[in-house]
């Protein structure tokens, strides 16, 4: 196999680099601290209902990859077998470049500080559940949002009867669209 250019450079490029499973924090903290890289791992942020309630959790954007600035022909050793990296992505035999624009693009998108944080909004017409409180386990259909005071109001069939009521955000997960809300359940906002 003859040399590349792009083996013998010694400019900084990005690269893709292929992670142990769910050990992405842990390679770009290791090649961070000990290898003094620039690294990009984004995480997205989310909510997800348990069954103590909603708790919160982070995962990698890209499960299984982050991404490495770096001089290959004096870092590839080193970044290959930092803690948590399996390979540095290539093809053919020759590592792949990424371009500076699609990580100037994914850090525009994700901001300064590598988390996105997915927030799931209610709005009128939703169907929720309610997590807990004497309404624990009923399903409603929320008819008002009031951010303000962190609260939904929402209309439950108690007894035969439909009954607004006034519940914590936090204290309802959001399901699916109520067929009379006239929305479809994809939203694109």
């Amino acid at each position: 196999m003859e040399n590349h250019p792009l083996m013998e450079s010694t400019d900084p490029l990005w690269f893709c680099l292929q992670t142990q499973p769910k050990h992405e924090k842990l390679a770009a903290q290791f090649l961070r601290s000990q290898a003094g890289l620039e690294v990009f791992s984004p995480v997205l942020r989310f909510q997800r209902v348990t069954a103590t309630g909603k708790k919160w959790f982070e995962e990698a954007l890209f499960p299984g990859y982050i991404f490495g600035r770096f001089p290959y022909r004096t870092h590839y050793r080193l970044v290959a077998s930092s803690m948590g990296v399996s390979r540095i992505i290539g093809f053919g035999g020759q590592p792949s470049v990424v371009a500076e624009e699609v990580i100037g693009e994914l850090r525009h998108f994700v901001r300064d500080n590598e988390v996105i944080e997915i927030v799931p909004d209610v709005v009128p017409g939703d169907e929720v559940t309610v997590l807990d409180g004497p309404f624990k386990g009923l399903r409603a259909v929320v008819t008002r949002v009031m951010p303000a005071k962190e609260r939904v109001a929402v209309l439950l069939d108690l007894l035969g009867t439909q009954r607004e009521v006034e519940v914590m955000l936090d204290r309802v997960v959001p399901g699916k669209v109520h067929p009379l809300a006239g929305r479809s359940v994809a939203r694109t906002d």
